[in-house]
């Protein structure tokens, strides 16, 4: 039921806010999972797979994230007293697992931030040449001045990044409907069947080879479940939220949108180029294929939206990552230093560490052989840890009876979270063991909110071999990378 609509009561001091409607809510799920990753679906999942094989991942991917949408929005409804994901984790399994889980889901956001910095040059290459190609010192020093434009837009106050964020959402989805558009009517079913299955190249063989179906939807699950980074931004504010039911229609409206947005976009233009046109076109992807659709001007149309989509959800990670860790220090999962609230209501600190870690991550990434794809398969697996806590959790409310329609809530929160954890084993091991190395500084810092609070059992029970597991893993990745097993 719809809650009366009263401005927010803002904490530490801070001057009360209108809140966020479900307009606003439901920008914020769209504009920060489409960000850059829809421009280059096609290349991406073309490389992974065939049609045939892409379509069932993408039922399988589909399904799992509109039964994690829903379980999102099932929780927010059965437990309004919590606020996001990491309350979730924190309720249902303790601070310790809520710390695990915050820690992800903000290493998650500030690496898709650099993501999105290195596709921003590669989309500002197409009109500005230098910036073309590998990522190079000046995008560097591009993508930091970005970076720390946005942290003082979002210190200046979270809710009017919010309008920019709503306003930026309805400008970046023009050329992506126009390229959905343009591919449903260039449609060609003799190409879109050729090779369905990937049969004949795998006959002819070679690196572009796709394998067997099996290995071609496992191929496909990190970019499309990159994709879907951001679909739980409603949750994650929904303190914020002018009506709290809002949180609940926003993400499942939200999440169904961006399903029927990246199908199409990802499997139409099979039917207008063969796998390997779709393999040799430029980055991005659907920069150069609506240029060769409607001549050179859509080249620089699309280029456009992608600039703008960026930014905006860059835009939208930034605030997501600054309330995460200001959420984690009003849960005194990290030190209280980093919820601290500025005169516009903004987590000061928060947003200054968010922005120190993601210029670091951004000169590492010059070294890097394929910045980008590194940058978001990394990003992907530290935020499946997070959205499988929160399923988890509801996975057992339901057993309990604890929420209505127990049956269904238990059968779509089970899915989604054997998904989620199949998924990402099957297509990242080597990128959750890297996670682990970013939580060993995360555990100094869990330890010091734990002494500030005058704990005398800093870990209990479970806690403490976890911790252990986490810390002998962040080693063992350490370890693996300097052997070259593990590359960058």
């Amino acid at each position: 039921m719809s809650q009366p609509t009263t401005p927010t009561e803002a904490p530490n001091g801070a001057p009360a806010k209108r809140g966020i409607g479900l307009i606003g809510l439901i920008a914020l799920v769209i504009s920060s999972s489409i960000g850059s990753g829809v421009f280059a679906l096609s290349t991406d999942i073309s490389a992974a797979a065939a049609p045939g094989a892409a379509i069932i991942a993408w039922l399988l991917t589909g399904v799992g994230f509109i039964a994690l949408a829903t379980t999102f929005g099932r929780l927010s409804l059965a437990r309004p007293d919590l606020n996001g994901i990491v309350a979730y984790a924190d309720e249902g399994f303790g601070p310790f697992v809520g710390f695990v889980s915050g820690w992800g889901y903000w290493l998650s956001i500030w690496i898709g931030n650099v993501a999105f910095g290195v596709m921003l040059t590669t989309a500002i290459g197409y009109f500005y040449p230098p910036f073309a190609g590998s990522l190079t010192v000046p995008a560097v020093i591009f993508m930091s001045v970005m970076n720390w434009a946005i942290v003082a837009l979002v210190n200046h106050g979270v809710e009017e990044a919010s309008v920019v964020n709503a306003i930026v959402m309805c400008c970046k989805l023009i050329p992506i409907f126009a390229f959905i558009a343009t591919m449903l009517l260039l449609f060609n079913f003799d190409v879109f069947t050729a090779d369905f299955w990937g049969t004949l190249a795998n006959n002819i063989g070679g690196p572009d080879a796709p394998g067997s179906v099996g290995d071609q939807i496992i191929n496909c699950f990190m970019v499309m479940m990159w994709v879907f980074v951001g679909m739980e931004g409603a949750s994650v504010l929904g303190h914020r939220a002018r009506r709290k039911a809002d949180v609940s229609r926003a993400t499942i409206l939200g999440t169904s949108a961006l399903v029927f947005i990246y199908v199409a976009a990802s499997v139409l233009p099979y039917g207008y180029m063969t796998r390997d046109e779709l393999l040799s076109v430029g980055s991005p992807s659907m920069v150069y294929i609506f240029q060769d659709a409607v001549g050179s001007w859509g080249g620089a149309f699309i280029a456009g939206g992608l600039v703008i989509s960026i930014l905006g959800a860059w835009l939208s990670y930034t605030i997501l990552a600054s309330e995460a860790m200001r959420t984690m220090g009003d849960m005194q999962l990290l030190p209280r230093g980093f919820s601290k609230l500025n005169r516009h209501g903004a987590p000061t600190l928060s947003l200054m560490v968010t922005g120190t870690m993601i210029q670091l991550l951004s000169i590492v990434m010059l070294f890097s052989e394929a910045a980008y794809q590194f940058a978001y398969s990394l990003c992907t697996a530290s935020i499946v840890i997070s959205w499988s806590l929160a399923s988890a959790y509801m996975v057992k409310l339901a057993a309990k009876g604890e929420v209505e329609g127990r049956g269904s809530a238990l059968a779509l929160s089970l899915f989604a979270t054997v998904f989620l954890v199949v998924a990402v084993l099957l297509a990242g091991v080597d990128l959750l063991l890297l996670c682990c190395i970013a939580y060993i500084p995360g555990l100094v810092c869990y330890v010091a909110a734990r002494r500030e609070q005058g704990c005398d059992h800093i870990l209990e029970g479970f806690e403490k071999p976890l911790a252990v597991v986490l810390v002998a893993l962040g080693f063992l990745a350490i370890a693996l990378v300097a052997m070259g097993i593990i590359t960058i």
